[in-house]
């Protein structure tokens, strides 16, 4: 644990609410959902995105969302499944037989099942380290949140809650493809950030050897957010004596396979050519409508645009609620 002193030297790189910005009271719908981890919109996009890791203090965190009380409610519910829910040491996953139980399902055996009492038990004996993924898709407040996020980044954003025992670390030093927003919902957790990588043919990948002097050391408390930008490698260990809980909105960027892939596309596009063309003309006929048809896609799309596009394709369709059971059922 850090002493007290160390924990105020490494807290250098907080950012802290203005006393005169405007507050909003706690659930209020119309709160920009970026305001939910950040304290100050401006000073976040223009000094913190990614360029700084920082501590930041919201007036209104999502503590609300995946509450442990709750957490213990959806396990002890019995249906969440693998890899929702998996289970990991700081050296590797734990092996999902050791708490997973197989089930009978419309006549078949499915062991993918999370059992609450074996989870239960390898935290607590083992320090195995929770790690439910993608919450976004299976969690509607959450969502809610994420999509909001995304809406605002016009990237791709996904969630990620881990529950750490007192002492361990569920992961060893990594980095992420991703900008992260850390929430902090129960407990304190040491945070370790190291430098991005020097260059654009990085992994997101465990960091071996000595990572060097942390760029932040800090002690991430109740409420508060920390802020990871993308690539840049970190490690997170519970603080103190007691469990210690954090939810992860992951900010995904696009990547140069996203705009290959997206380049193909519009390239691919409308091009009508004949599947067998019949003979040797037929054949350089077809080559040349394909050649035309790909410098006029190119001649009309900017560097600009096509990132845009690759952004937008990687963004999930919009969630629609389409009426609701009650209303159908009258």
């Amino acid at each position: 644990m850090m002493s007290s002193a160390g924990h105020d030297r490494v807290r250098t790189a907080t950012v802290r609410p203005s006393d005169h910005a405007d507050g909003m009271e706690h659930g209020e719908a119309t709160m920009d959902p970026l305001a939910r981890f950040v304290d100050d919109e401006q000073a976040f996009h223009h000094t913190l995105w990614r360029r700084t890791p920082a501590v930041l203090h919201p007036r209104t965190p999502p503590m609300e969302m995946l509450t442990v009380a709750e957490l213990d409610s959806i396990l002890d519910a019995g249906l969440l499944t693998t890899p929702y829910a998996t289970l990991v040491h700081e050296d590797g996953p734990v092996p999902e037989e050791r708490y997973c139980s197989p089930r009978v399902v419309l006549g078949g055996i499915d062991n993918r099942y999370v059992d609450a009492g074996a989870v239960r038990r390898l935290i607590g004996d083992e320090g195995a380290t929770l790690l439910l993924r993608y919450v976004d898709q299976w969690h509607a407040g959450v969502r809610e949140l994420a999509d909001g996020l995304a809406e605002c980044f016009q990237r791709q954003v996904e969630a990620f809650f881990f529950l750490t025992p007192p002492g361990t670390q569920g992961r060893p030093v990594h980095r992420d493809d991703t900008d992260v927003l850390a929430v902090q919902m129960h407990g304190s957790k040491r945070w370790r950030v190291y430098p991005g990588p020097p260059g654009g043919n990085w992994q997101p990948e465990r960091v071996d050897g000595d990572p060097g002097d942390p760029l932040l050391d800090v002690v991430l408390r109740q409420g508060e957010v920390l802020y990871v930008p993308r690539g840049f490698a970190h490690v997170a260990e519970a603080n103190g004596g007691s469990a210690s809980a954090h939810l992860s909105f992951t900010v995904r960027e696009a990547g140069s396979a996203h705009l290959y892939a997206v380049l193909e596309a519009l390239l691919l596009d409308g091009d009508g050519l004949p599947a067998r063309p019949n003979d040797d003309a037929a054949l350089t006929g077809a080559a040349n409508d394909l050649i035309a048809h790909f410098h006029h896609t190119l001649a009309g799309l900017t560097p600009e645009e096509l990132v845009h596009l690759a952004r937008g394709a990687m963004c999930r369709e919009k969630h629609t609620t389409a009426g609701s059971l009650s209303a159908l059922l009258g």
